[in-house]
């Protein structure tokens, strides 16, 4: 159910068209925390996210995914667990990264944007990393150092600017846009970072999915509040097409039934 009006205070403008008309989505508020969806564009959003410093320090996917992962299942024990137990679903035909990412980017420079600690290294790259965790940060430099790369510590949006033009053959957005407030200069950004020809690897949460009706508010891509935007396969092609990218989806046979949506962000010639 989506209201008409939106009265909350200080409310952020739509992160993908910057437009300040939104619909109160009622029944996906939790607490303090308020949805809306965008009047101009149709992006699902969270109205009043709790910035950069907040989402580290008492809102970090590490701290709040048991709690999530514990309502859901007081909430929908039978189908939560039924869930849980299948997740192996997502991954059928699916190749390891290694190979996928020789296959979308070749060899090169590759930058992964959130990239946690760095722990994997892939044949055939270079690799650089962004990591908004001090901690984390600090042990993606130790892993990326000894191999030529090095991570940039700070919020994606600003730590992604350092980087120069044309530097990178592929790019790693993987499970981050749901959790950046500032979508689309990192996508700007990337396509600036971006060789002619580069891509960049997009996961985020299918927001149109069956297990989304099915779970309803306890979906399991609902995150309050660390998830702060929530991508249908269309909305997520409007952002890619404001920022200079196509996308070609990499699950579209399973896209109904997959809780996330794959795809390869492919620059458009000047």
């Amino acid at each position: 159910m989506v209201n008409a009006a939106v009265s909350i205070e200080g409310a952020r403008a739509c992160p993908t068209c910057g437009s300040t008309s939104a619909s109160d989505v009622a029944e996906l508020h939790r607490d303090e925390w308020r949805m809306g969806q965008c009047d101009n564009c149709g992006l699902v959003y969270l109205l009043n996210p709790p910035g950069y410093e907040a989402l580290v320090e008492d809102f970090a996917w590490e701290k709040t995914s048991a709690i999530e992962k514990a309502a859901r299942l007081d909430a929908r024990p039978v189908l939560q667990r039924a869930d849980l137990a299948t997740r192996w679903r997502h991954k059928i035909g699916r190749k390891p990264e290694a190979v996928r990412y020789a296959d979308w980017f070749g060899s090169g420079n590759l930058l992964n944007v959130g990239c946690a600690g760095a722990s994997t290294q892939y044949p055939g790259f270079t690799q650089y990393g962004i990591e908004i965790s001090a901690q984390l940060a600090e042990q993606a430099n130790a892993n990326l150092t000894p191999h030529g790369g090095y991570c940039v510590h700070g919020p994606g949006s600003e730590a992604i600017r350092e980087f120069p033009d044309a530097m990178f053959d592929g790019v790693i957005l993987r499970s981050y846009l749901e959790h950046e407030e500032n979508p689309r200069p990192v996508l700007e950004q990337t396509a600036r970072i971006l060789k002619p020809g580069g891509r960049a690897y997009v996961r985020v949460p299918n927001f149109g999915s069956v297990g989304k009706r099915l779970f309803g508010r306890n979906w399991v891509g609902l995150r309050y509040p660390d998830h702060v935007q929530y991508f249908t396969l269309a909305t997520l092609r409007d952002l890619a097409a404001r920022t200079g990218f196509t996308v070609r989806l990499l699950n579209p046979v399973r896209l109904p039934l997959d809780d996330n949506i794959n795809a390869l962000f492919e620059k458009v010639a000047p």
